[in-house]
């Protein structure tokens, strides 16, 4: 039972959250990218995108993400949930830069930085909100 507390905490949740956002994230454009020159008529809709099965994963990543949001937001606050779940901002560049070889110029890792700082600021009351938990 230790583990399954373990992987129950909110905290963990948040930090998983980011992850599957951030894998699901990758997948999209995977599928995107796999379908974007199929059929010119429909091609504008982004429906095309749906013959890829990189966009169904992302789209069983989007849902489970969805499940543990859920979760996260029965036991933190929204106020420090949501500027924590803001760490994708973060992540996405980064998995777009090594798994895609997307670049990332200054300005975006200048804007890293500030994301990260904010979320600095943030997390500090979070210590203090856990021990109320």
């Amino acid at each position: 039972m230790p583990v399954f507390r373990w992987l129950a905490s909110p905290w963990l949740q948040i930090a998983l959250n980011a992850l599957i956002v951030t894998t699901s994230e990758i997948f999209l454009k995977l599928g995107a990218r796999d379908t974007a020159e199929l059929t010119r008529s429909w091609n504008w809709t982004g429906v095309t995108g749906l013959w890829s099965p990189w966009t169904w994963l992302g789209i069983i990543f989007t849902i489970l993400s969805l499940v543990s949001w859920l979760y996260v937001l029965r036991y933190v606050p929204l106020s420090i949930a949501f500027p924590l779940s803001n760490v994708v901002h973060v992540l996405v560049p980064l998995a777009s830069w090594i798994f895609l070889g997307e670049l990332i110029g200054a300005k975006r890792w200048w804007g890293i930085t500030l994301v990260l700082i904010g979320l600095v600021i943030v997390a500090k009351p979070v210590a203090r909100i856990e021990e109320k938990l």
